[in-house]
């Protein structure tokens, strides 16, 4: 791992965190139903069956209106359940069967389906602090989507906020790139060679 591009990281996630820190309820709650409504002409989130997306943070674009909407549609939304060796295993959502874990984080409580059950997801919503033009993703930098996605062969679609959406993110070969970028403003398709 190169220490330039190490500090990068550090420094740039700092920046971001505060920046999601000043940000308002009533923002938030904005951000949270914008996405959820550019979500639905989203074609990928149209076709898709089931789901994997994340139990939001406070200072996160909200997530909770999407999961809805998936769910009126009849999708099934896979949730997940870090694990000590951080790795992720995962759950189908319920309303009302989450609680915090261990990382301080919502966690679905609900029986777990394997690690394996990610594979079976046609598009999976994953968090980031930030995405750049080409689709790389900077996370809160432990890894776990990074590792969860190496064999994905869905779609995968970050969830930023409209000012998350950069010009370049410092990145490493490990790091997994996405497919997509949802934003309160609409959705973003990094110059990859997709048709999404």
């Amino acid at each position: 791992m190169s220490t330039s591009v190490t500090g990068e990281k550090t420094n740039l996630r700092r920046l971001l965190a505060a920046r999601r820190r000043d940000r308002t309820t009533a923002e938030r709650t904005g951000a949270a139903e914008a996405i959820a409504l550019h979500a639905t002409a989203l074609p990928a989130l149209v076709r898709a069956r089931r789901v994997a997306a994340y139990l939001s943070l406070p200072s996160e674009p909200g997530t909770e209106p999407l999961i809805d909407l998936l769910a009126g549609r009849g999708v099934e939304v896979l949730v997940p359940l870090g694990r000590p060796d951080r790795s992720m295993d995962w759950v189908v959502h319920e309303l009302g069967s989450v609680a915090v874990g261990a990382l301080g984080v919502p966690e679905p409580t609900g029986p777990p389906l394997g690690a394996g059950a990610l594979a079976t997801c046609d598009v999976a919503l994953v968090p980031g602090l930030a995405v750049d033009h080409a689709g790389n993703r900077l996370g809160r930098g432990a890894g776990y989507y990074d590792r969860a996605l190496a064999d994905f062969p869905g779609v995968v679609c970050a969830v930023v906020f409209g000012d998350e959406l950069l010009e370049h993110v410092p990145h490493e070969p490990h790091d997994h790139p996405v497919d997509l970028v949802l934003t309160p403003a609409g959705v973003f398709r990094p110059s990859r060679d997709r048709d999404l």
